[in-house]
């Protein structure tokens, strides 16, 4: 199956209902509750949530259809949290003319990390390429391409950075989505990229939305089991939420699914971490455009 007809065929796997939970799972559950009803979620799509270290700003993406069917121009939009609440979200200072995607603020808040469609310095129109812009007095500086070493003719989607500048992401360059990292060398540049070993990649089945923890550690991912494939599905419907622990040769070991209490029928993808409160935030697509969810995390047993 292509993967335009794949993409055909999950889309309309949203007339799925919802799969009732146990009632012992049910009880057992931490509530999911919707995020920011009204301000951050809204009856646009929302795309990838996140915080500075402060918790005190969030950035995010919005659309008005569904990316990337409809290719259209991507916003990051941002909030700052006061007392009475979040603000109402304005336009990122860095977006609102190109494309743009998946904000991640690296854990030490000195950077942050997202998708772009804007061209590249030699004026070539890009796919989804990483950029990044560094934090200094006046705020975000100009995002600058992270270079050949990490992007391809592909799409690199949804960035995350551990505090060594490990950037982690998605791309689609040898035609399935999959993870790969790229390491930042001494000298600020980035190491060739590299997909990430071990368990996490598969085959007929795409992983992506990599959320690494600040140490390097757990890694979690959106796996998606494209229905009317043969493969049999290994979650709870078409885009489930995993997680993974990295071995001490850099590979990571067998994912676990972090189960019914998160995962439905429906589509869970875009996980954000708030990892020293054990926060887990994550987009939930239920037939209608995404809005953010949040719930305590909880790791299932994961290889050491």
């Amino acid at each position: 199956m292509s993967l335009r007809s794949h993409l055909a065929v999950a889309v309309s796997a949203c007339a799925l209902a919802i799969t009732a939970l146990p009632g012992h799972a049910a009880q057992s559950c931490p509530p999911v509750r919707k995020f920011e009803e009204g301000t951050i979620s809204t009856p646009r799509w929302e795309w990838r949530l996140s915080f500075t270290p402060t918790r005190l700003r969030a950035y995010w993406a919005t659309t008005t259809g569904w990316w990337p069917g409809t290719r259209e121009r991507a916003t990051i939009m941002t909030s700052q949290r006061q007392p009475s609440g979040w603000s109402t979200p304005q336009v990122a200072p860095f977006s609102g003319v190109h494309s743009d995607m998946d904000p991640f603020v690296s854990p030490d808040g000195r950077y942050l990390v997202f998708s772009s469609e804007r061209p590249r310095a030699d004026g070539v129109a890009a796919k989804m390429d990483v950029w990044i812009a560094r934090r200094g007095p006046r705020g975000w500086g100009e995002p600058q391409n992270l270079g050949a070493a990490v992007n391809s003719g592909g799409d690199e989607l949804y960035p995350s950075m551990d505090l060594r500048g490990t950037v982690y992401f998605a791309s689609d360059r040898d035609g399935e989505f999959d993870i790969y990292r790229s390491r930042r060398q001494r000298d600020g540049h980035y190491a060739p990229a590299e997909k990430i070993a071990g368990a996490v990649n598969s085959a007929q089945r795409w992983e992506f939305n990599p959320e690494i923890s600040p140490d390097g550690r757990v890694l979690l991912f959106t796996r998606l089991d494209f229905p009317g494939d043969p493969l049999p599905d290994l979650g709870y419907g078409w885009g489930d939420l995993y997680a993974a622990r990295q071995q001490r040769d850099g590979s990571f070991g067998a994912p676990k699914n972090l189960g019914p209490c998160v995962n439905t029928a429906w589509d869970e993808f875009h996980p954000t971490v708030l990892w020293d409160r054990g926060l887990l935030f994550f987009a939930r697509d239920i037939g209608q455009p995404s809005d953010f969810y949040t719930t305590r995390l909880r790791l299932p047993d994961l290889d050491d």
